[in-house]
């Protein structure tokens, strides 16, 4: 669809029933929404009072008509400014609104639909501006997060991989090569964030992309041996063939049981 609609406008435009057609009352219904911008060009003189576009700022400058100009050229030239104006000016508009449905589907969770506007945001977005890193973390965010349910952060082997678990009717290998492609995007956006990485190892097993995942956040490395040292040591059983002498217990008490708290990727909380 068109976001920048011109009415050429003159006597024979006003008279014509194009100018009352349900295609310039589309037009002025998507520019009270914010979609698009409806300019009147006014080319030679009229009385815009009743056009359905008559409250419209409308060009050249001050709505005088083309053919009232000295200079024809200028006049063009002025409409062709106010144009360009026009057309930033809906640009921002436009992204302002984006951002907004952007984090209101992010508040909800809607992974899917933060993908989708966030794709869009950075197909529009000049990426000079501070608004397009933001868009593409939250967008790499959203790639991740929305297969968090597939993640099971228990289910970790002795070398630190991720284990996936699906549903009953889906296919685990389609999956992981969708979480795979997913994750391969959310690098692309966002290549500062080691879990990003950490999860790509777990699903393809690349040391490469444990090294970097331990390179951006050496926390990764801590929590592997952690698990590691774990998974190697042997539960003490106590000796029950003897009798509990409490005056033992009290002089060699056990030593008390440290419980970390396990660690848990933050890419996948919300």
């Amino acid at each position: 669809t068109t976001d920048i609609i011109l009415l050429l406008v003159s006597s024979d435009f006003l008279a014509s029933d194009y100018c009352y057609d349900v295609e310039v009352e589309t037009a002025m219904k998507r520019h009270e929404d914010g979609e698009a911008r409806v300019i009147p060009v006014i080319l030679r003189p009229v009385d815009l009072k009743g056009a359905p576009f008559g409250k419209l700022q409308a060009l050249p400058k001050d709505a005088r008509p083309v053919t009232d100009w000295p200079n024809r050229d200028e006049a063009f030239l002025n409409v062709a400014q106010g144009i360009r104006a026009a057309a930033e000016e809906l640009v921002l508009s436009q992204l302002k609104r984006l951002f907004e449905s952007l984090d209101k589907v992010e508040r909800l969770k809607n992974w899917p639909n933060v993908i989708s506007l966030g794709e869009r945001i950075l197909a529009s977005l000049p990426d000079h501006l501070p608004e397009y890193q933001t868009a593409r973390s939250k967008t790499a965010a959203a790639y991740v997060k929305r297969w968090a349910r597939c993640f099971d952060e228990r289910l970790q082997d002795v070398l630190g991989h991720v284990q996936i678990k699906t549903k009953r009717n889906e296919d685990k290998e389609q999956i992981r090569e969708q979480i795979t492609a997913d994750l391969n995007r959310a690098i692309e956006l966002d290549p500062e964030v080691g879990e990003y990485y950490y999860l790509r190892y777990s699903m393809g097993h690349l040391k490469s992309d444990l090294t970097r995942a331990i390179e951006l956040d050496p926390a990764i490395a801590e929590a592997m041996r952690d698990r590691q040292r774990a998974m190697e040591e042997e539960p003490q059983i106590p000796d029950i063939s003897r009798p509990f002498i409490w005056t033992e217990f009290l002089a060699n008490p056990p030593k008390p049981m440290i419980i970390k708290e396990p660690w848990r990727l933050k890419c996948l909380r919300d």
